[in-house]
């Protein structure tokens, strides 16, 4: 009686491993498919000016 009961918390515990196994590996795949999608997408384009007085006077609200 202990022995099936044993062996049917294993079987259990392994389906768990399993089951966790598969779903990280899942969502390691989806990962990886937003990484190769966002690298496909073409560059950014930034047509703004700046200059260096921006970054002087950035500096001079912080005091």
């Amino acid at each position: 009686m202990m022995s099936t009961l044993f062996l049917i918390a294993i079987i259990i515990g392994g389906l768990i491993v399993v089951a966790l196994i598969v779903s990280g590996i899942f969502w390691f795949l989806i990962q990886i498919g937003v990484i190769v999608k966002k690298a496909a997408e073409p560059p950014t384009q930034d047509y703004g000016s700046y200059s260096l007085d921006q970054g002087r006077d950035v500096g001079e609200r912080e005091r």
